[in-house]
């Protein structure tokens, strides 16, 4: 593979640029490829590709298997795994809510489970007239938000359950007409926040205010943050396939590639 005059004029250092090239080849294929099969995929010599396949073993970058084939090294692992510890999720997602916001002109809220339940990390006001006292460190109901009851389908029910049966009893004290009058009513809300990978209230926790909250997923595969559309009930899309679902998901999923989940 001969450098484009483009690669040339651009300075930088090519050997390292052709190396990059041959993992990226490996990494595609999802499995181990013979030395024949990543020259036919890179498009570099055999004689070639080995010399850096030699260098990549001695660097844990590659492994050779029993069979003589080559795989991604175990240091590949630790590389990524560094990487990705690294990453704030919030930061991640500021610049796709604010692009969001541009698209729905609704509020938006990027939440994060504490000691008190679904709380909010940041958020960003509707374009709408509208007044919704929210700062960051606020918290929402597990139960009654959309937010919490996304945190409710997905982590593990010993996390949530202090919350959820302390709130269920403050509930019932204040007999509040919208709230779960039974576990197994709250397990029908968690099975369907899963069926549709959203969840949904409409006044639940303001009165005339309606949201729509999605997961966001690290590459582990675990909940971290949730990410929320909310604003007027009278004019908020809360269709389970409107356009605020679909671009709250496309959101939310975005976040979650970006911060190393990859969709099962």
């Amino acid at each position: 593979m001969q450098p484009s005059s483009e690669v040339r004029n651009r300075g930088g250092v090519q050997s390292i640029e052709v190396g990059m090239h041959i993992l990226k080849t490996l990494a595609a294929a999802g499995t181990e490829l013979s030395l024949n099969e990543i020259s036919e995929r890179s498009g570099i010599h055999p004689s070639k590709i080995h010399r850096y396949l030699v260098s990549f073993i001695h660097t844990g970058m590659v492994q050779k298997t029993a069979h003589g084939r080559y795989d991604l090294g175990n240091y590949v692992l630790e590389l990524g795994v560094n990487y990705l510890s690294r990453l704030d999720p919030s930061s991640v997602a500021l610049p796709v809510m604010e692009e969001l916001r541009g698209e729905t002109e609704e509020g938006i809220i990027l939440n994060v489970w504490g000691d008190a339940g679904s709380t909010v990390i940041r958020w960003f006001q509707s374009r709408h007239p509208i007044s919704v006292g929210i700062r960051p460190g606020a918290t929402f109901m597990t139960t009654m938000s959309a937010s919490g009851r996304v945190f409710l389908a997905w982590l593990p029910e010993e996390v949530t359950r202090p919350v959820v049966e302390a709130e269920m009893a403050r509930l019932e004290r204040e007999n509040h007409p919208l709230r779960p009058k039974s576990l197994a009513e709250l397990e029908r809300i968690k099975q369907e926040t899963r069926e549709h990978g959203l969840a949904r209230v409409v006044g639940h926790s303001v009165t005339g205010v309606s949201a729509l909250a999605a997961p966001i997923f690290d590459y582990r595969g675990e909940i971290t943050l949730t990410l929320a559309l909310f604003g007027f009930s009278s004019s908020f899309d809360a269709d389970w396939d409107g356009a605020n679902a679909h671009l709250l998901k496309s959101a939310a999923e975005r976040i979650s590639r970006q911060s190393g989940w990859i969709s099962p």
